[in-house]
C-alpha cells in the first residue's frame, strides 16, 4: 500500500487489514481543485439520465433525497458531496451510457426474449414460422 494522508483512521486500518488479511486497493480521493458543486457534475448526470439505481425503501433514502434535491442552496451537503466522489471514481471506470444505448440494450433483451420463446413453442428462431 502506498503512503497515503491517513492520519485519523490509517492505523486503525493498516491494523485490521493485517487481522483480516484483507488488502482492499485504496484509492485517496482527490477532488483536483473542483468545488463541490463542479464534483458533483458527474453524478449528476448520471441521476438525469437515469442510470443510478436507490433503495427507496431504506430509512436513509428520504434525507437523502432530500439533500439532493436542495443542493447547493440546503443547509446540508456531506451526502451530496461523499456521492460526487463515487460519480468522480465511475467517469474514470466506465462512461454513463446514453439513452440511445440504453434504448438499444432493451430492444436487444426483447429480441432475445421474443426468440428464446419463439424457439420453446416449435417455432424457427430465424423466421419465427
Amino acid at each position: 500500500m502506498k503512503k497515503c494522508k491517513f492520519q485519523a483512521i490509517g492505523p486503525f486500518l493498516r491494523e485490521e487489514m493485517v487481522r483480516r488479511n484483507v488488502f482492499p486497493n485504496i484509492v485517496p480521493l482527490k477532488h483536483g481543485g473542483k468545488d463541490k458543486i463542479a464534483r458533483a457534475r458527474s453524478i449528476q448526470g448520471r441521476l438525469r439520465a437515469h442510470t443510478v439505481r436507490f433503495d427507496k425503501e431504506g430509512d436513509w433514502y428520504q434525507e437523502f433525497e432530500d439533500e439532493v434535491c436542495t443542493f447547493p442552496r440546503g443547509k446540508h451537503d456531506d451526502q451530496v458531496d461523499a456521492f460526487a466522489y463515487l460519480g468522480l471514481l465511475l467517469d474514470k471506470v466506465l462512461e454513463a451510457p446514453t439513452l440511445n444505448e440504453i434504448e438499444e440494450e432493451e430492444y436487444l433483451n426483447e429480441l432475445q426474449e421474443y426468440e428464446s420463446d419463439a424457439g420453446a413453442n416449435g417455432r424457427s428462431n430465424t423466421t419465427g414460422y
